[in-house]
């Protein structure tokens, strides 16, 4: 799995362990088959900053290995969007409730690892071409990426905080 598609992936189980039907931008095939409103994620932007001298951490002992591993890291910034798709016979209230059951996770947390700094939202309206109204939520979300490494420089796992492997 890559990066962006567990990022994508990570946003994805939150809005579905708060309830809220959501699916990853790809196949679009499956937004059709949606007899309710459903949130589809897609990763707009990461980028990426030194979270130490030289992304360095330090070490952490590995009790299972019996060893001790350098850990390095970025603090990572994501800005996910969320397209909300309501079909026509949920009509543009449900988009807006789906809008609103979006932003009340938001602001209960984030993705696994993450911290939601800000979110905005745009306008709903209908789509011709899907037969669909949606509407569409940015959230801004901060995390720090973790490396383990191997004192031969392998790296063994990268992570968001320790929550989340990539």
């Amino acid at each position: 799995m890559t990066t962006l598609t567990a990022l994508r992936q990570a946003m994805t189980d939150f809005l579905e362990g708060q309830g809220i039907a959501a699916l990853t931008a790809w196949p679009q095939e499956q937004r059709q088959n949606h007899q309710e409103p459903v949130a589809v994620v897609q990763v707009k932007e990461v980028e990426a900053a030194p979270a130490g001298f030289q992304n360095y951490l330090g070490q952490s002992y590995d009790s299972q290995a019996h060893r001790w591993t350098d850990r390095y890291g970025q603090r990572v910034t994501v800005k996910f969007v969320l397209t909300l798709c309501s079909p026509r016979a949920a009509g543009e209230a449900g988009c807006r409730r789906l809008l609103d059951q979006v932003a009340g996770a938001l602001l209960r947390g984030g993705p696994a690892g993450f911290a939601v700094e800000k979110w905005t939202m745009g306008e709903t309206d209908f789509d011709q071409h899907s037969g669909m109204f949606r509407g569409k939520l940015q959230a801004v979300c901060r995390g720090t990426l973790v490396e383990s490494r191997e004192e031969s420089g392998e790296i063994v796992a990268i992570e968001v905080k320790g929550e989340m492997q990539l």
